[in-house]
């Protein structure tokens, strides 16, 4: 028969064992920088006003254009910087963009939902 210690100690133990093997979900930490070395992820885009805006990223995550815009965003260059990065138009398509690359959309920008960093 097991201590009444030992039974206590048990389960505490299993989940401590539990909680180190088990992996957790996907971390959202993509966070905005100031813009500088050219290893980050840099957005240029303007709003249905046409004032324009820059905006630099850092580490793997997800953000989301459509809470901070108040509504459209229109892309006009981006540079991956050292990232593979993920675009999601508002119309729900995606388009995957390779390290070190820069695209820029000069005649007809789309329209921007979400950046990912993967």
């Amino acid at each position: 028969m097991l201590s009444k210690k030992l039974r206590l100690a048990l389960p505490v133990a299993a989940a401590a064992v539990m909680a180190a093997v088990v992996p957790t979900g996907t971390a959202h930490a993509i966070d905005r920088v100031n813009c500088g070395p050219s290893d980050y992820l840099q957005i240029w885009y303007h709003f249905p006003l046409g004032e324009t805006k820059t905006r630099c990223f850092a580490n793997k995550g997800y953000y989301d254009f459509t809470t901070v815009s108040e509504g459209v965003v229109w892309v006009e260059k981006i540079s991956t910087g050292n990232n593979a990065v993920r675009f999601y138009d508002t119309n729900g398509s995606t388009r995957d963009y390779r390290k070190n690359f820069i695209i820029t959309f000069p005649n007809n920008p789309p329209e921007m939902a979400h950046i990912e960093i993967l």
